[in-house]
């Protein structure tokens, strides 16, 4: 299933006994994740994006 933060898409998807994350946005992210609540994905990538916004803002700070 798609979801959105802050304008970003990323999808958690159920495979077997794991959950998988894609944030396709950052550097095409994938990962396989073992956790027991759904939520506990939303709040990966939703975490993974806030730092990925920060990077970038940093960057762009630094380059002017």
């Amino acid at each position: 299933m798609g979801f959105a933060h802050k304008g970003i898409e990323y999808f958690i998807g159920l495979y077997s006994s794991k959950t998988t994350l894609s944030i396709p946005a950052v550097n095409n992210y994938f990962k396989e994740l073992e956790l027991k609540k759904i939520d506990s994905a939303h709040l990966k990538a939703q975490n993974i994006i806030e730092d990925e916004l920060s990077r970038i803002s940093e960057e762009k700070s630094n380059n002017i």
